[in-house]
């Protein structure tokens, strides 16, 4: 909490007002540049067949839009400057409360943004005017038919809890937890825009969500430490932490690159008026780049805070440039496509073969990378680890790239690639992901290899990464949602809510839905398992029965998922798979059948190894706890054995005395 703050005098102080100069400086310049886009918007042609929003409705999307951007990164970067750039325990006068006012401001221009956003940005994309989504029916009508509205629905939402947060001045947990939601409210915002259409628009949209991670993370760090510094906390421990984000800047630019490659289609930025944002966000990023080297080579504090400065200005721009290129028609939307490249990106005419199956396919550029990452982290972790004295199990590094192994062949292989296509290879892929990948990585224990990975921190300084795990497992919300009930509860019942409703058929439309998707039930998969089969290492633990109940609860309902699967007079998803009308799946009530055969299969063999792993933790736990006993009894005695031998010494003696009798009469 904000009151438990240790407070001292603060010995650096930063030029406030030059500081904010150049970020109001920045920011006029920002709606300078949205009115150029709107000339430029005005005078565009409209496209064939589709219908164009007047001048009103355009303005009010792309200031709209402009506005929302910049406020959400400004409270991320409060909320990380609050979480990850203040000391723990010895910080200056009042810092926290201010971050937590500063926070307020930009949370509520977010809010009123984002609010207005869920009218005009549906508007625009239909090409009608504005006003007619004012009234509670439209709004909805309009809200639900745009994923681009109901992003921005989804962004007013972590708005409102961040503004919840910094009102009740909520402790570092909370406020990790208002980050994480808005961080992930800004990548559905840019994946639900024009990067969702066409040829590629699978890698594109993977691009997207990796440099909309990336620059969450880079510009939460910029004003984080700027922010903490003009709170009063010197800034080299921040400027070091910030200083470690810049391998971002690789992802950042690349993602960009590939989502500016998808959308101009082979046409020249020089010849369209979309390829203007591109130009210029392509700039504002080799700028970052240039800062960055900038920075490693200079050491002066203050010249250092310059380059974080110029960062933050460079982002503005960027971020003004994806604005506008969201409001500008790209070449993309004037290239045919077919119903399979609308869906998925690409088409799926073979039909599957054992060796087009099990070759190589079309690879998942976000899966992919989720792999090299972890791999890379852990890694990380285990050399440092051993540089503080914790040799890690080999078994554990085993299950890792066994797990997360399983993922890279599945992302680029042909398997990913045939189930978004048919709902059988689908199931496969999806109970793998859902139950044997992270039951493979919880047996790594990667939680307990971050905690050993992570030093002790004095008062004095940022909180590392098992601090920050742990502030994040303190917020009210997170612990209800990490609660057992409530982990049982989401990995048994999700099954059902997705693929007997709806939101199955909607979510498979959209590549990034499909991608959300799974990317859930490996999140429930891993926080189940995690439950369960924790190692030791870990607080918390649940008694092993209330582990094997757990596990051998679930067993029942994944069977009954099967079965309705198997037993549906329907077809799930028909709505999707009957649009894509693959040749090569007939019958999709057949097709579907077989899903339900896999699901059963792929089901029990994970809670088979799950059954087993779980009893031998509970044998060698029992087994230690023994060899514990005997060895405290052997050093101090075993008070409960005395007891029951002085028990069993007066029984006999009461059985030896020659009154025994007397004394029963």
């Amino acid at each position: 909490m904000i009151s438990d703050l240790q407070t001292r005098p603060a010995r650096y102080a930063p030029p406030t007002r030059a500081w904010v100069a150049t970020v109001a400086l920045c920011l006029a310049l920002a709606l300078a540049q949205t009115a150029a886009y709107t000339a430029v918007l005005a005078g565009l042609p409209a496209l064939p067949g589709r219908p164009t929003a007047d001048l009103a409705t355009g303005v009010a999307s792309l200031v709209g839009g402009l506005v929302g951007r910049l406020a959400s990164a400004a409270a991320l970067g409060l909320l990380a400057a609050f979480v990850a750039f203040m000391p723990r325990g010895d910080a200056p006068v009042d810092a926290g409360a201010a971050l937590m006012r500063w926070t307020v401001r930009a949370g509520q221009w977010w809010l009123v943004a984002a609010v207005l956003m869920t009218f005009a940005s549906p508007t625009f994309v239909a090409g009608v005017p504005i006003g007619l989504a004012f009234g509670p029916a439209a709004w909805w009508t309009f809200v639900a038919s745009t994923p681009t509205a109901l992003a921005w629905l989804a962004s007013a939402a972590s708005a409102l809890l961040t503004l919840v947060v910094a009102y009740r001045g909520g402790g570092r947990g909370a406020a990790a937890a208002a980050w994480l939601a808005g961080a992930g409210a800004t990548v559905f915002v840019a994946v639900t825009g024009n990067v969702s259409v066409g040829l590629d628009h699978d890698w594109a949209t993977d691009a997207m969500s990796l440099a909309s991670i990336a620059g969450a993370l880079v510009g939460s760090a910029a004003i984080g430490v700027l922010a903490a510094t003009l709170a009063g906390v010197e800034p080299d421990a921040g400027l070091a932490r910030y200083r470690r984000t810049g391998g971002l800047l690789a992802v950042l630019v690349v993602g960009y690159l590939v989502v500016a490659w998808q959308q101009l289609a082979g046409t020249s930025p020089f010849d369209v008026a979309f390829g203007l944002p591109v130009l210029i966000g392509v700039g504002s990023l080799a700028a970052l780049v240039v800062s960055a080297v900038v920075r490693a080579v200079v050491r002066p504090v203050r010249l250092r805070l310059v380059t974080v400065l110029l960062d933050v200005a460079l982002l503005i721009v960027a971020v003004t440039s994806l604005n506008a290129a969201e409001h500008l028609p790209p070449p993309r939307f004037s290239v045919p496509q077919s119903i399979q490249i609308n869906y998925l990106g690409y088409e799926v005419i073979d039909p599957p073969t054992a060796a087009r199956v099990a070759g190589l396919g079309r690879p998942n550029l976000l899966w992919v990378t989720i792999v090299v990452t972890g791999l890379a982290l852990y890694a990380i972790g285990v050399l440092r680890a051993r540089r503080l004295g914790t040799r890690w199990p080999v078994g554990r590094i085993a299950f890792v790239v066994a797990g997360l192994g399983l993922t890279g062949y599945l992302a680029v292989s042909g398997l990913w690639e045939y189930s978004t296509a048919a709902f059988s290879w689908h199931m496969l892929v999806h109970m793998t992901i859902n139950m044997l990948i992270p039951l493979l990585c919880v047996l790594g224990a990667p939680i307990a290899l971050l905690r050993a990975a992570s030093r002790p921190r004095a008062a004095d300084e940022l909180a590392g990464p098992a601090h920050l795990l742990d502030d994040l497992a303190s917020a009210p919300l997170v612990r209800v949602l990490t609660s057992a009930p409530a982990v049982w509860a989401l990995y048994v019942f999700s099954l059902f809510l997705v693929y007997f409703s709806p939101l199955f058929p909607w979510l498979m439309r959209y590549h990034w839905g499909h991608q959300a998707m799974l990317l859930y039930f490996m999140g429930t998969g891993f926080a189940f398992f995690n439950m369960l089969l924790s190692p030791a290492e870990h607080g918390g633990r649940l008694p092993y029965v209330l582990r094997f109940a757990l596990l051998i609860s679930v067993m029942p309902f994944h069977a009954m998922f099967a079965v309705g699967i198997m037993m549906s007079a329907g077809v799930i998803g028909e709505q999707f798979y009957g649009t894509l009308a693959m040749p090569w799946v007939p019958d999709l009530l057949a097709d579907q059948n077989i899903a339900g055969q896999i699901t059963w299969f792929t089901g029990e063999v994970p809670a088979f190894i799950a059954v087993v792993m779980l009893a031998a933790q509970w044998f060698r736990s029992d087994s230690r706890a023994a060899a514990a006993a005997d060895r405290r009894a052997e050093v101090e005695g075993d008070d409960e054995l005395s007891a029951y031998n002085d028990m069993l010494a007066e029984l006999a003696a009461r059985d030896a005395s020659p009154h025994r009798w007397r004394d029963v009469d």
